[in-house]
This record gives structure tokens, sequence and C-alpha cells, in this order.
């Protein structure tokens, strides 16, 4: 943890001083011209730990909760976050996200980029590629079109361009691809320089290649293109591997960003009342598409991420934290302070490879791969490795094997008598909605079309997800109004909150 404290101070002085690289000559050289106490450059490593701690911010933080209540996993319970929570949302709630996804994030990783290929780095260079590729396609899948081929040149585009969203997924394809080219051709000497994620040099080739492998995986299942999606989450993140932040004990330094909002920025915004999500847990208020069964229990889970009886539920915030708070615990739940946050995981791999598998089976039958994969999933729930703090699984919680027979009309994932590949498939997507809880990965899988009967569907019809307030669903973010205001390439009028993306009209 004295790693991170480290890397969140000096990273601090660099985000302050906004990574100001000029080309003036007529000051000292280093020097800026501003404050001859702040730097203008900074070393290969520290250039990539600003740009992971701006990169962690972005997908963890407020985009994330928006998300979650839009997913109806959480709940907006005071002030603008019942606004938010009821769709209630103008172009100005994304200027501090949009501005960190291209200064604090997109930036640095480019200038990383540049500075790794002047060293030959290319290990350093992967990390920076791969980052760059999930950030873009997180921001890709919730606004659709922005900008990225032309974004932070502004001495030659002032106005960049708002590149076509496919055009987009292309592009960072073809950068995960040069990046796993760069770790292969990766000499022996270099290392991965300000990587905060991995450790020992022995793994790291792996698990960044699992990384990349599997952010392919998710554009090319956005794509539809099953096979590709497939084939890349073979080679995906493996167990033990997942791409974490990690936190630890001091409030504004590294506590987890949902603990710091729910316990001291924000007490009392956000919960989880009504929370659809919560709900399809709970064992003791079964509804409609539970997900507990003769075979799932699902008490553990709904212990470790939620507190609180049905339509009165809240987020599980319990930890080491003791500082007068009154969320104090000695059992880590999912929000705790020191809960290490999913970005690239495992668990969502995993769950590409039983759809995918799922989609590609030509017989009419149970997809024998798709089900191993599931099960696979599920027994991983219960191992030393899952993400459940295991504490409250010892107890109570069981996700026994599931049979073919099980999808069958009138089986226990089948009660609704659909056609049983159909069954399979909403059980699938229903795991992944809940293991991808508190990320905005969820938030975006809702919206990809069904399968089989659902194929006219988006997700969130198939686990039976109702908008919160009216008749839509929101389909999208707004773009940032300084970026409207600021850039004349911006569409206008903007896109609505209700206006599909391409990629998944």
């Amino acid at each position: 943890m004295k790693k991170y404290r480290k890397i969140f101070l000096r990273v601090t002085l660099l985000l302050a001083a906004g990574m100001v690289i000029t080309s003036c000559e007529k000051f000292t050289h280093g020097v800026s011209e501003y404050d001859p106490t702040l730097p203008v450059d900074a070393s290969l490593g520290q250039v990539i730990n600003s740009g992971e701690v701006a990169y962690i911010g972005f997908v963890e933080g407020e985009l994330a909760r928006i998300a979650g209540m839009w997913a109806g996993q959480f709940t907006g319970t005071d002030r603008q976050y019942v606004a938010l929570g009821n769709y209630t949302s103008t172009a100005p709630d994304y200027d501090n996200a949009w501005g960190n996804l291209y200064s604090g994030v997109l930036k640095p990783f480019r200038i990383a980029e540049k500075k790794a290929t002047d060293v030959n780095n290319l290990r350093a260079l992967a990390l920076a590629q791969i980052l760059e590729a999930h950030t873009m396609i997180t921001a890709a899948s919730l606004w659709g079109d922005i900008p990225f081929s032309q974004a932070n040149d502004l001495t030659q585009y002032p106005n960049p361009a708002f590149d076509n969203q496919k055009d987009i997924y292309t592009a960072l394809l073809n950068l995960l691809d040069q990046a796993l080219q760069n770790i292969a051709n990766a000499s022996k000497g270099t290392s991965y320089d300000g990587d905060i994620f991995f450790s020992g040099a022995a793994a790291d080739d792996t698990a960044w290649k699992g990384v990349a492998n599997t952010i392919k995986a998710k554009i090319y299942l956005q794509l539809g293109d099953f096979q590709k999606a497939h084939d890349a989450a073979l080679s995906g993140v493996a167990v033990g591997s997942d791409l974490e932040a990690k936190h630890g004990d001091s409030y504004n330094l590294d506590f987890n960003i949902y603990y710091s909002f729910l316990a001291y920025d924000r007490p009392g915004y956000m919960g989880a009342k009504d929370a659809y999500a919560a709900a399809l847990l709970d064992p003791a208020k079964p509804i409609a598409n539970s997900k507990n069964n003769a075979k799932t229990d699902e008490t553990g889970r709904f212990n470790f991420i939620y507190t609180g009886d049905f339509g009165e539920y809240d987020l599980n915030v319990d930890g080491a934290d003791w500082e007068g708070q009154d969320y104090n615990g000695t059992t880590d739940g999912f929000f705790s302070n020191r809960a290490s946050f999913p970005l690239v995981t495992y668990r969502e791999n995993q769950l590409i490879l039983a759809e995918t598998a799922l989609r590609l089976d030509p017989s009419a039958g149970i997809s024998t791969e798709a089900l191993d994969a599931l099960n696979e999933y599920r027994a991983y729930l219960t191992s030393a490795n899952s993400y459940i703090n295991q504490d409250y699984i010892a107890d109570d919680g069981f996700y026994s094997p599931f049979v073919a027979a099980d999808f069958n009309n009138g089986g226990i994932e089948n009660a609704d008598g659909i056609d049983p590949k159909d069954a399979l498939y909403r059980a699938i997507i229903e795991e992944k909605y809940i293991s991808l809880i508190g990320t905005m990965d969820a938030f975006v899988d809702l919206h990809r079309k069904g399968y089989g009967s659902f194929s006219s569907k988006q997700n969130f019809e198939v686990i039976g997800l109702t908008p919160a307030v009216g008749t839509n669903f929101p389909q999208r973010f707004l773009i940032s109004q300084s970026e409207v205001n600021s850039n004349s390439s911006a569409p206008r009028p903007s896109p609505g909150l209700f206006d599909k993306l391409e990629v998944f009209n």
C-alpha cells in the first residue's frame, strides 16, 4: 500500500502541473514560464502513473455511479442524485468526466507512447496502448461518436473531429493488436515502466496480454462479431489476473472511490432503495427472474454487495475504516474503503466466452461449451480467487452446476417455457449483469441486442429491467457542454439520452 501512496502523492503534483509541455524557447529550458517550481516534463514511468491514476478516476468515478443508477443497481436518494436517477440529466453533468478523459487520461498515455517509442521500451508502450484502448472503448460505448484520431492536438486540430463510433472501434482493435505485437517483440531488458497494477516480471507479459485480449473480446462482442469475440476471450484474463484498482485506508489518497463518495463526500446521496439488482439477489423476496433457485443461493453475494430488506436496500460499505463514520464493520463489503475496483476482469471474459459459445453453436440443443463455461464461472464464485469476499460465502451461498435439463421448459431456469437456448442466454446475461455491478460495462451491456427469441430486444429487456420512470431506457451519456461550447466540430444538435448508439441500433 505504501507503493500506491507514493504514486498518488507524486501524481497529484503532476496533475496539478497540468502536464504543461511547451515548445517556447524564450524562457529557461526545462522551467515553466508560469511557475519555476512546476515541472514541464516527467519520466516515462511518472507520465504513465499520471495516466493510470486519472484512468482509475474515469472508470471508477462519477460516470460509474450514474451508469449504476440507470442500470437499476443503485438508487439516487438525495438532491441531484434523485434527479439523475430519474434520467434528468444535462450536458454540464459530463464536463468534469469529459475533461478528465482527454486531459487526464488520453493525453498522458499518448505522451507515454511517444516516450516509450523514443527509448524503445515496447512493454511500456504496450501498457499505455492497452489502457488507452480500454479508456476509449468505454467512452465510445457511452457517447458514440467522439473525438479520437484528432484529439489532444490543438495546434493542428483546434476543433477535433468527432470520429464515427465504429471507426473508433476498428482503430482500437488495431491499437490492441499493436500492443500485443509490442509485447511479443519486447527485449528482455525492458519493463512495464510505471505499472501499478501487476508485479513480477514473469507474470507481466501474460497478464497484460490477457487484458488486451479481453478488451478485444468486448469490442468484437459489441460489434456482433461473435467468432472473433470468442477467439479473443480464449486468450483473455485468467483467474487471479484481474486488472484492478487497489485501494487502502487513507481518505483523499487511496480510498475506494465509491466508499469515499458514500461515506465521506456525499453520504446519503446514493443507495439501493428498490434497486432491481438487489431484488434479483435477495433470497428473502424472490421476484420474477430471481437468481435464487434449487441450485443457486445468492445470500452470500447479496450480503457482500447490499444491506437491508426488500424495498429498503442500501450498499455495503462495511470494512476497516474507523474515521468516526457510521459505516463500521470488520468484514469488507463490496464498497469498503479498501475494496479493489474491477477494471478488466476474468468474470467479464468468462461470461463473454459463455455467451459467444452459445451464439456460435449450430445445434438445436443446449450448447455444451456454453454450459461448461457458465458452470466454470459458477465454481469460481466460491473459490479462493473469487471477487466475492469469501467470509460472506462461507456459511451462506452456493452455486451448484447446471445441467441441460435446468433450461428445458419447466426447468429451474425456464419457468416461463421459452426455448432452452434462450433460457441459457438469459441466465448468462443475468449473471453478467450481477457480476459487473458498479462498472460502466454493466450499463453498456444492457444495450446490446439479445439472442434467439430476444433478438429484437435489448438486454435490459431480456433480464426484466424496466425504466425507473416513463417507458424509455437511457441509451447514452450526453456530450459535455464545455466540448459543445468550444469545439465547432461537435454535433448540433447533440444526441439525446434516449437516442440509440449506432453500434447497438
